[in-house]
């Protein structure tokens, strides 16, 4: 029976919508044309659903990689941007949902990861320092004679204050004056050359704020690196 209003039997005329009885009756006056079929709200076919993963995932997306690109989050920052893509992927595979946040949200996700990789390592590098060798004092004057002074000196070994005196003499002629901060590193230093098997007459240039030259020199050098190591361990005057 073709759908229209008929007799259900009632007394009243109740639309017959081609296979079952609906709840839709005609006025109980006047009637109803047999042709005029009733108003009744159809469910809505092939609706989309909410792509509520998808924007999750672009969400964690964007925030993994503002994080990795700061090097000292830079794991907190990887573990956000896989979070964001495996909820990207998730909402891509949903039934009905939209797509595009998800492929955005896997975009931005492995581009990001990239972008603070490169950050990382950049940091790195710019981060790495080479080792300084300790300031050899005596071997930086140039404007000094280089000829042992013959007068004006005893003869004899000059003591650990004169010895000091005249090698912070020699190392500030030659411009360095990282030491000057530290009142016991001359006297130190002072101290460990007068107790070296440097001679006399060596030691006498060093009082007098002179150059060493000739077949001491190299020992002259020497000695002042292990002064200077001693008397300044852990590198205090080395800028």
């Amino acid at each position: 029976m073709q759908a229209g209003w008929y007799d259900d039997g009632s007394g009243r005329q109740r639309w017959w919508d081609g296979e079952r009885w609906t709840d839709d009756f005609a006025p109980a006056q006047g009637g109803a044309p047999a042709s005029a079929a009733p108003v009744t709200s159809a469910p809505a076919a092939g609706g989309s659903v909410s792509p509520v993963l998808g924007f999750v995932g672009l969400g964690l997306a964007v925030l993994g990689t503002v994080l990795a690109c700061v090097p000292a989050v830079f794991g907190v920052g990887v573990v956000v941007l896989l979070a964001g893509f495996v909820v990207s992927l998730v909402g891509l595979f949903r039934k009905g949902a939209v797509k595009w946040p998800s492929i955005v949200g896997m975009i931005v996700a492995v581009v990001g990861g990239a972008i603070g990789t490169v950050v990382l390592v950049v940091s790195l590098l710019a981060n790495l320092a080479g080792p300084v060798d300790p300031i050899i004092p005596t071997d930086t004057p140039s404007t000094t004679s280089t000829e042992s002074p013959t007068t004006g000196t005893s003869e004899e070994r000059p003591s650990p204050e004169e010895i000091a005196d005249g090698f912070a003499a020699g190392v500030r002629a030659g411009g360095v004056t990282d030491y000057d901060d530290m009142p016991d590193f001359y006297p130190c230093v002072g101290r460990f050359l007068y107790d070296s098997d440097l001679s006399d007459e060596t030691l006498q240039v060093i009082a007098a704020g002179e150059t060493v030259t000739g077949s001491e020199r190299e020992a002259v050098i020497q000695a002042s690196y292990d002064a200077t190591l001693t008397c300044d361990p852990n590198g205090e005057g080395v800028n």
